[in-house]
């Protein structure tokens, strides 16, 4: 009986032992990364002193999405449209300064576990300044130029510019870019809250417009209604999970069945 009361014991104290190698190799490993991430915003924010980019060429840019012929800032659209996006691309974003560490750190660490450079952390400043002012590729350099412009958009413009500019370039498949346009692919409707000659794109369709972005052509629901639907699921789950939507809401528009247009534009 002593025998196995000092083997059980011997046994716990190892399984203590191991917890606290486990915690404090998990402490380790988070340090590099938080490090990583930190150095990363500082490298930014010394490119953004020296090397964002001529004025004079943003303006330009800036330009073109304004006057854009579909142009429509967030506070003419329902509330439910924008917040969409927020919900599943950065629902952080009215509260952080173009940057979000937490996401970035979660980006880095899963780099770091893959042994490669993927796409992730950008929030929707990132992703703006990325389409406007840079290319596409996976390297360090360019997240760097990225993070930098995004904190410099930050501080020239309001969150409310920022995400209405977002939406109105940002990719939707098909050929098309912005918003309105893809409403009017997808669902032959419109964005704008009480236009007197279009319909209004309703919460369900707003979800699968915000579903979008991370993939245009996979997560088209003119390519791909089953997985389509299934990302919009998503989004009006994360809606509800912010508080932007109430569960019955989320209930009713999970529902609703998508009526798109004809699936031969695909």
């Amino acid at each position: 009986m002593l025998h196995t009361t000092s083997v059980t014991a011997h046994a716990k104290a190892a399984g203590r032992h191991a917890a606290r190698k486990q915690r404090k190799t998990s402490r380790l490993y988070k340090i590099p990364v938080l490090l990583m991430a930190l150095l990363l915003t500082l490298l930014a924010v010394w490119y953004s002193v020296l090397a964002v980019g001529g004025r004079l060429t943003e303006e330009q840019k800036i330009d073109a999405v304004l006057r854009g012929d579909h142009y429509i800032s967030i506070d003419q659209m329902p509330d439910y449209v924008w917040q969409a996006f927020i919900a599943v691309e950065d629902n952080r974003f009215m509260n952080h300064n173009g940057v979000d560490p937490r996401a970035l750190g979660r980006a880095l660490a899963a780099d770091i576990q893959a042994g490669s450079f993927a796409e992730g952390g950008s929030t929707i400043t990132m992703q703006l300044a990325r389409n406007l002012f840079l290319t596409h590729d996976k390297t360090v350099l360019r997240k760097i130029k990225e993070t930098a412009i995004a904190l410099h958009l930050e501080r020239s413009y309001t969150k409310e510019e920022i995400l209405s500019m977002y939406l109105n370039q940002i990719y939707f498949g098909h050929g098309k870019y912005g918003i309105e346009e893809a409403a009017n692919l997808y669902f032959g409707k419109t964005v704008r809250a009480g236009d007197p000659d279009r319909e209004t794109i309703r919460l369900e369709e707003a979800a699968m417009l915000a579903a979008l972005p991370k993939a245009p052509e996979r997560y088209s629901p003119l390519r791909n209604p089953d997985l389509a639907r299934e990302r919009q699921q998503l989004v009006l789950g994360l809606m509800e999970k912010h508080g932007v939507i109430t569960a019955e809401e989320q209930m009713e528009a999970s529902s609703r069945e998508l009526a798109v247009n004809d699936k031969r534009q695909a």
